[in-house]
C-alpha cells in the first residue's frame, strides 16, 4: 500500500495567484453602494464593472436594504477600534436566520429600512425574509471575487511559475505516495490546477464526476462570426459534473468549506434529492434528463436550484456543519481518515484561526506523535506549532525553492521513492 502525505490550504496559498485574501475581501465587502450592483430577476447578484444596468427599478428595494444594512452594522454594532471581518459579519446575521440571535438589533434595522422605504410597513418581505435575501446575494458576491475568467477555459499547461517548485514537490510526492490536498479555499485555483496542470491532470479527482452524469445547465451564445450576417442567439445544453463521493486517484482534492463553483438543486418529485452539481460558464437553468414516466421516453426536467453559490462561512457558523450537514460531514470523516493514515502533514497558508479544523489537526495527526510542516509567512498564533515542535518555515509558498521543498520529504518516503 502506498504512503499517505496531507496537505492542508488557506487563503495564503492563493495569494500569489492575485486572488483577494481576507484584508482585500473585508475592505470590497464592507462597504456596497447600492449603485454599483445589479441583482436580477433571477435572483443572481453582481458587482457592475461598467455593465449597463437596463432595469434599475427590479429589486431596487434589495440593493438598497444591502447597502443600508452594512451601514448599520459597521455604526451600529461594530464597537470602538473593531473592524469589518466579512465571517464575523456572517455571524452575525445568520445566528439570526438559525437560531434567532441579535433579533432585536436586526429587527431595529429591518424597521428603519421600512420607516424610510414603505413608510413604516412592507407587506413583501419580512424581517427574516429581508434578511435571507441579503444572505443570497451577499455570499453570490463573495462568490464573485474568487472567479477569474481562465478557471472555466479547457486548456492545460506546462508549467505554472511562481508555483513551478510546489508543483514539483507534488510530482515527487506522487511518484510512491497518495497526496490528501483539503483546502479551506472557496476559490477555484487549486481545482483549476489540478484539472489542467500537464504533471497533474491524470492523476487527478475531486469526488465530482462528468460520464454519466444526467444533469445539465443550459447556455445562451449570440453567434456572429462574419459581421455581414445578423446576430443567431442559440441556446444548449451542457452537461454538467455531479457529485457521487469518489476519491480514487493518487492526487484527491476536497474542499472542506465548499466551493463558489458549487451549486445544489433538487430532483424533480416524488424523490427531490438535493445534489450538488458543478455550475459552469454562463450556466442561467438546470435541468435533468430521466425517463417520462407516462412514456418512458427520455426527457428534460427543469430543476429548481439554491442560486447562491454552496460554501461555508463565519468564523463559528461554519463549524455546526461539520457534523450537522450530511455533505459536510462526509468530507470530514475524509479528512479525519486521511489524517489518521498520513505519514506527513503540510499545512500552507493557513492562520490556524478556525478551532475546529485544529481540533481535527490535534486529534487525528498530531497526538499521534507525527510531524507537521507550516509555510506562512507570517508565523501563526497557535500552541500547535511549538507544542508539537513543529517545522515553521517563514515563506510564501511560492518562495520556497524547489530543492528546499525535496528536503521535506521524510526518510521514509524517500527510501520508497528510491
Amino acid at each position: 500500500m502506498r504512503p499517505t502525505v496531507s496537505i492542508l490550504l488557506g487563503s495564503g496559498f492563493s495569494i500569489p495567484e492575485e486572488l483577494p485574501g481576507v484584508r482585500q475581501l473585508n475592505q470590497r465587502l464592507s462597504k456596497i453602494d447600492e449603485s454599483e450592483i445589479l441583482i436580477h430577476s433571477d435572483q443572481r447578484a453582481i458587482f457592475l464593472n461598467g455593465q449597463e444596468d437596463l432595469n434599475r427599478w427590479s429589486r431596487w428595494d434589495e440593493r438598497i436594504f444591502m447597502q443600508e444594512f452594512l451601514e448599520f452594522y459597521n455604526v451600529e454594532v461594530l464597537k470602538d477600534g473593531e473592524t469589518f471581518h466579512y465571517e464575523t459579519f456572517y455571524d452575525f446575521y445568520s445566528g439570526y436566520l438559525h437560531s434567532n440571535e441579535n433579533k432585536e438589533l436586526i429587527e431595529k434595522c429591518y424597521k428603519a429600512f421600512n420607516d424610510k422605504h414603505f413608510k413604516g410597513g412592507d407587506d413583501n418581505r419580512d424581517c427574516y425574509n429581508r434578511v435571507s435575501d441579503f444572505n443570497r446575494s451577499f455570499n453570490q458576491l463573495l462568490a464573485s471575487q474568487l472567479h477569474k475568467s481562465k478557471y472555466f477555459e479547457d486548456v492545460s499547461y506546462g508549467n505554472y511559475p511562481p508555483y513551478d517548485p510546489f508543483i514539483g514537490f507534488l510530482r515527487e510526492l506522487l511518484k510512491t505516495s497518495d497526496v490528501k490536498v483539503h483546502t479551506l479555499n472557496h476559490d477555484l485555483f487549486f481545482d483549476f490546477m489540478g484539472h489542467h496542470h500537464v504533471d497533474l491532470w491524470q492523476h487527478f479527482s475531486d469526488g465530482y464526476k462528468l460520464e454519466g452524469s444526467p444533469f445539465y445547465g443550459t447556455v445562451s451564445y449570440d453567434f456572429n462570426q462574419n459581421t455581414k450576417l445578423p446576430v443567431v442567439t442559440k441556446t444548449y445544453h451542457v452537461k454538467l459534473e455531479h457529485f457521487i463521493d469518489k476519491f480514487d486517484t493518487p492526487l484527491c482534492l476536497f474542499k472542506l468549506h465548499g466551493s463558489v463553483f458549487n451549486t445544489i438543486v433538487y430532483t424533480p418529485e416524488p424523490d427531490q434529492k438535493r445534489i450538488r452539481l458543478k455550475d459552469n460558464y454562463a450556466v442561467s437553468q438546470f435541468v435533468m434528463e430521466i425517463n417520462d414516466p407516462m412514456t418512458g421516453e427520455p426527457c428534460f426536467r427543469s430543476l429548481w436550484d439554491e442560486v447562491a453559490p454552496d460554501f461555508l462561512s463565519g468564523t463559528t457558523n461554519k463549524t455546526r456543519f461539520y457534523t450537522g450537514d450530511p455533505y459536510y460531514s462526509n468530507l470530514f470523516k475524509h479528512f479525519e481518515k486521511n489524517l489518521t493514515a498520513s505519514e506527513l502533514l503540510v499545512v500552507i497558508g493557513y492562520g490556524f484561526q478556525d478551532s475546529g479544523i485544529n481540533k481535527y489537526l490535534e486529534k487525528y495527526y498530531l497526538l499521534n506523535g507525527r510531524h507537521m510542516i507550516v509555510i506562512d509567512p507570517y508565523k501563526p498564533k497557535t500552541e500547535l506549532i511549538d507544542k508539537y515542535k513543529a517545522n515553521y518555515i517563514p515563506k510564501c509558498v511560492t518562495q520556497v525553492p524547489y530543492q528546499e521543498y525535496l528536503s521535506l520529504i521524510p526518510d521514509k518516503l524517500k527510501e520508497a521513492t528510491a
